[in-house]
Formats: C-alpha cells, structure tokens, sequence
C-alpha cells in the first residue's frame, strides 16, 4: 500500500489518468450529444469546437506522458520544476473551472452528472496535487 502512495508511483498513475482523459476526448463529443447540438451552429463554429475538442485531447495526453519519466521529474533541475510547475498551473486552472464555472451548470442537473461532478472535482484536485507535492519535494 505504501508503495502505491510513492511519489514517483503517483505521477505515473497521475499520467496515465492523464492519457485516459485525453483518449476519452475522442468518445466525449458523442458522449455528452454534441453532434446534435453541433448541427445548429454553423460550419466554422462546428470546425472550432471540433478542433478544441481534439487539442485538448492532444494536450492531455502530452502532459500525461511528460509525468511518466518520474525519476528524472524528482531530480534536481530546471527542466523538472519547469514540467512540475506547468502541470500544477494547468491542471489547477482546471480544477478552478470546475469549481467556478461547471459547479453553478451542474447544481440544477440530473443526480448522475452532480455525482460526476464531484469526482471530477476530487480528480482534478488530485491532478493538481501530485505534480505540486512533487515540485515541492525538490
């Protein structure tokens, strides 16, 4: 059990979660009924939504694998706190949004999207964590 609470076993896993969310971008649009919503607006918004939606994704899988070199994130460094530094900015921004922006939608929705919206609240709070206590494990 202790091992799973190590640090470098936790940006690892804080990856991996990290890739999944990136890869759950590709079944998200179709998940949450875009493509219906997405019909109404005109081609040039769909393409942008689109396009965010995939960048996004992008983005989560490359900040996922940057997590994965996790001895070398623990030692000494520019680069290291650097990573560190920009995966607590990004994924803090993010749990904020979740906080601010997505908590004042979810409050009249349906109980499964309210439960949803506490774990993501608990996970992106954890995204934040664990590149954080690694920054300031240096």
């Amino acid at each position: 059990m202790t091992a799973l609470l190590a640090l470098p076993v936790q940006l690892r896993l804080a990856g991996s979660v990290a890739i999944a969310l990136g890869v759950a971008h590709l079944v998200l649009p179709r998940l949450l009924g875009w493509p219906a919503d997405l019909l109404a607006m005109r081609p040039l918004s769909r393409l942008v939504v689109g396009l965010h939606t995939g960048f996004t994704g992008l983005t989560c899988v490359v900040l996922g694998v940057l997590l994965w070199p996790a001895d070398e994130l623990l030692a000494p460094g520019l680069l290291a706190r650097t990573v560190l530094a920009a995966q607590t900015v990004f994924w803090g921004a993010r749990w904020v949004c979740e906080v601010v922006l997505v908590s004042r939608v979810v409050r009249t929705a349906p109980v499964p999207w309210r439960v949803a919206h506490g774990v993501a609240l608990a996970g992106w709070a954890w995204l934040t964590s664990v590149p954080a206590a690694a920054l300031l494990a240096h």
